[in-house]
């Protein structure tokens, strides 16, 4: 426990020299959230299209659709990138066809639009509600700035001085797990004291305050114990810290984070199953929706027993290393 207390406090010392670091988190944290404000407050919005047509067809759609005109289709890096949601391509004959990489919900939605926008119901849109949407964009930024606020580890690793400590006689774990806590804290009271200020200006964060401190120590816990797998298994803190982000970007954004990549691809939609973050994203929607404990408590068994699994696996891989 000493040791623990120790290099707790040797943490926030040495914190005095990486200011950048904290600063670089808040910015990120109210970026994302301003963000997901922002598009949710244009929920009537289905999405933003390229239309490819011969004739200038206008936007009878503007209701549910932002429309760009195009001669030609747009490459498909554009779609992936999410420029665009959907590009539809009009024969000149009345026919039209859809392109897009999202879901077959939203192409019948997408095609219901088109076909008929003065009586299409915008509750068929069906985005998610506030809090969801506040979280899936919080969730890349907090799982990123988890690998960055590791950094700690990753400069005793660099520099050898985790060797010395490997070879005095302190606890190990404990050792580890101060750098975990380090971490920890700061990913989830920032975002916290973020959320706070933002309810006070009176924005709909779609939880209530407890609920939204749940959920966050969750992703933070998620984000903490994965970014310490990641320093441990990895030689250097950079490579770590590349190889993480990019993991993060890529896994995070398949799983649903700014939108749904699922249903008509056997084998994404099986990948994308086993993401913890899918397992989040579902879990903060059923909280949201005030569905009952029975409803969401998988989710939340395989999140922590990934997060228990990349702690245990650090732990094992630095004792092993050092």
């Amino acid at each position: 426990m000493r040791v623990f207390t120790a290099v707790l406090i040797n943490n926030f010392r040495r914190l005095e020299k990486h200011k950048t670091r904290l600063i670089m988190f808040f910015v990120l944290t109210i970026g994302a959230v301003a963000a997901a404000v922002f598009f949710n407050a244009r929920s009537d919005i289905a999405g933003h299209i390229a239309v490819v047509s011969e004739n200038d067809i206008g936007n009878p759609y503007g209701r549910y659709l932002n429309v760009t005109p195009l001669e030609k289709m747009p490459p498909m890096s554009e779609l992936a990138a999410g420029k665009y949601d959907a590009a539809v391509i009009f024969d000149g004959q009345g026919g039209y066809e859809i392109q897009t990489i999202k879901n077959d919900d939203f192409r019948q939605m997408l095609d219901a639009i088109i076909k008929n926008p003065d009586f299409f119901d915008a509750g068929e849109i069906g985005s998610r509600e506030n809090g969801t949407n506040i979280l899936g964009f919080l969730m890349m930024f907090v799982l990123m700035q988890g690998i960055s606020m590791t950094f700690m580890f990753a400069e005793d690793k660099d520099k050898k001085q985790i060797r010395r400590i490997a070879a005095s006689p302190v606890s190990f774990s404990w050792y580890l797990f101060a750098h975990s806590l380090f971490a920890y804290l700061f990913l989830l009271v920032p975002t916290m004291a973020i959320i706070s200020a933002a309810r006070l200006f009176g924005v709909n964060i779609g939880f209530g305050m407890l609920e939204f401190f749940a959920l966050a120590a969750i992703l933070s816990a998620l984000g903490t114990s994965f970014a310490l797998f990641l320093v441990a298994m990895i030689k250097t803190g950079d490579s770590a810290n590349m190889v993480g982000s990019a993991v993060v970007v890529l896994t995070s954004v398949l799983a649903g984070s700014f939108y749904s990549f699922d249903k008509g691809n056997k084998i994404l939609e099986t990948i994308i199953k086993v993401l913890p973050q899918k397992a989040f994203l579902s879990m903060a929607e059923l909280v949201e929706q005030g569905k009952s404990i029975s409803n969401w408590y998988h989710y939340g068994l395989y999140i922590a027993a990934l997060t228990l699994f990349f702690f245990v696996a650090a732990v094992v891989k630095a004792r092993k290393s050092f």
